[in-house]
């Protein structure tokens, strides 16, 4: 009897593994992606979030062989979208494209926030960068950054400066550039880069930051004049244009800046896996060429390293914020 006991219950035992093992090892073989994989641009269509985001979507399902399907969800500055992600499921299937106002500028700048950008999200890799430039009113007289500066100088308060809204990088670029050459000018936010542009042209503010693209028609036909680029290196698109940094503004960079978020907790493999498909992704020919018609920077900065630069960028922005105590409403 023992012994028949004794062995009953070891053939139960080698039957519950062997059934374990069946129920776990389909499971541990599911390659990633095995579905399709919700892609949250947390701005309108259009813009150049959703541009930048539609691309690099289309290449990462080229490169791993599963759907990676865009998804709008527009609201709050990006915030509504960003937020939604931070609470998702931390699998590989619901990622999001921020960007620096959602991931560096934002979390300084507005009072209420409906995520952490710090503790929420795993960076996983840039997908792009813009620089904006810097344009005035041909009517404005000015013709270079050290003309604008003493001019600006001369006339304080009397020059306006218009923005897509406050916080963004337009706003920011200004700002920075107030701060950097010691001079005082007036801010015209607006509700979007069109309604800005509208007033520009019809010189209603005398000058403005914007994004390359936005502004590089315009330049082109001579209704607007440029005077330097936010970047650290030269336009290829503007060339003959100097930065701001070349031109004489000390310690001045600001690119629009794009990336790709999991939610925190994500799998090391599916990370390691994401991150290698966007490093890939920025060399094929079909981002490149898209992202250079569109005046769009490549920049295959991934894994630790795109996280290392998310944090440094979000104590630069917080502390210039603080430096120069601007509002979420100015």
């Amino acid at each position: 009897m023992p012994f028949t006991t004794t062995r009953r219950t070891a053939l139960k035992v080698l039957a519950g593994a062997a059934l374990t093992t069946l129920h776990v090892r389909p499971f541990a073989q599911t390659k990633y992606p095995a579905r399709p994989v919700q892609f949250v641009v947390p701005f309108p269509a259009g813009g150049a979030t959703d541009i930048i985001g539609r691309v690099v979507a289309q290449a990462l399902s080229t490169e791993l062989g599963q759907p990676f399907v865009v998804e709008n969800k527009a609201g709050a500055a990006g915030m509504l979208g960003v937020g939604s992600v931070a609470r998702a499921p931390a699998d590989g299937y619901t990622l999001v494209l921020g960007n620096i106002s959602t991931h560096a500028i934002s979390p300084a700048l507005q009072p209420s926030i409906p995520y952490d950008a710090a503790t929420q999200f795993e960076p996983l890799g840039m997908t792009g960068r813009i620089a904006n430039v810097l344009v005035v009113r041909p009517s404005l007289g000015v013709r270079s950054v050290a003309e604008l500066i003493d001019h600006a100088r001369t006339n304080p308060d009397k020059l306006s400066y218009g923005s897509s809204g406050a916080g963004g990088t337009p706003h920011m670029s200004a700002e920075l550039f107030k701060l950097r050459t010691e001079t005082r000018m007036a801010h015209i936010p607006y509700k979007g880069g069109g309604p800005m542009l509208t007033d520009l042209l019809g010189g209603h503010v005398d000058l403005a930051f914007g994004n390359m693209p936005e502004f590089l028609p315009h330049i082109r036909e001579g209704s607007l004049v440029p005077l330097g680029v936010t970047s650290a290196q030269r336009s290829s698109d503007l060339p003959e244009v100097p930065t701001i940094a070349e031109a004489g503004v000390q310690d001045y960079e600001v690119t629009s800046w794009f990336g790709l978020f999991a939610p925190a907790g994500l799998p090391g493999a599916i990370r390691d896996q994401l991150a290698g498909a966007i490093a890939q992704s920025q060399r094929s020919e079909a981002v490149t060429r898209t992202f250079a018609e569109r005046g769009v920077l490549v920049d295959p900065l991934v894994g630790a390293d795109f996280a290392d630069y998310v944090a440094a960028q979000r104590r630069f922005w917080a502390d210039f914020i603080k430096q120069s105590g601007i509002q979420a409403d100015a």
